[in-house]
């Protein structure tokens, strides 16, 4: 079979198809069952909502999935909750947008509203809550790990990607500040883009300024937690 083939096959694997024409109940239980399953924090929730949506039903391509994840990721709020509100929009229009956001909210409300019941009548310094937590935050990291293998190997498709991402995955461990990190790696890919040939001396120079200018203290957490959340 030929190159060309095989690149046609991939194109069409690759095509959206569209949201299928269900009910606004269905479209409820559909992301209620991710709200349940959403163990693993954003990363696993996305690779999931992925795989479902974009993977086996193809209501989006690929490209656009990774498009719009990278407007969510870049904006306040939880992406993956957004992710699930933008789906519904498109199945069902607002209503459907309000359904989806919902469905995928209520189980993690409902769980941490019930935790916190617990904790304030009973406290977990017990032997085997702690014990149990220490287990729960190992298969997390698996989960998380696992995840974002297989987000990755989609969005960075190139060299150039993969040496943004750690220089900002680094800069960001090390304490410094995000926003800025973010920006100038937009700006470092678009000048590389847009240079072709000169794709090589365009990241030797934006590296360092991406260095520089990320080394810039970041803004510490407010005192109280409203504003601590409205920040995040």
């Amino acid at each position: 079979m030929s190159d060309a083939t095989h690149a046609n096959g991939d194109r069409a694997s690759d095509a959206a198809v569209g949201p299928p024409r269900e009910s606004r109940a269905a479209l409820f239980l559909r992301f209620l069952r991710f709200g349940l399953l959403a163990w693993g924090g954003p990363v696993a929730q996305i690779a999931m909502i992925r795989d479902e949506l974009v993977e086996r039903e193809r209501w989006i391509s690929r490209e656009r999935f990774n498009r719009v994840l990278a407007v969510y990721q870049a904006l306040p709020g939880p992406e993956a909750h957004e992710l699930c509100v933008y789906f519904g929009m498109l199945a069902r229009g607002r209503i459907g947008a309000l359904l989806a956001g919902l469905g995928f909210m209520l189980p993690g409300f409902a769980l941490m509203f019930g935790l916190s019941a617990l904790y304030v009548s009973h406290g977990i310094d017990s032997p085997l809550a702690t014990a149990a937590f220490r287990g729960l935050q190992a298969a997390v990291v698996a989960l998380v790990i696992r995840a974002l293998f297989r987000i990755g190997r989609h969005a960075l498709t190139n060299r150039a990607l993969w040496l943004l991402g750690a220089l900002v995955a680094g800069a960001h461990l090390l304490g410094w500040n995000f926003l800025l990190s973010l920006a100038l790696a937009g700006a470092a890919y678009a000048l590389w883009q847009r240079r072709g040939a000169h794709a090589t001396a365009t990241l030797h120079c934006c590296v360092p300024a991406l260095l520089l200018a990320a080394a810039a203290p970041s803004v510490p957490p407010l005192a109280t937690l409203f504003l601590s959340g409205l920040r995040s």
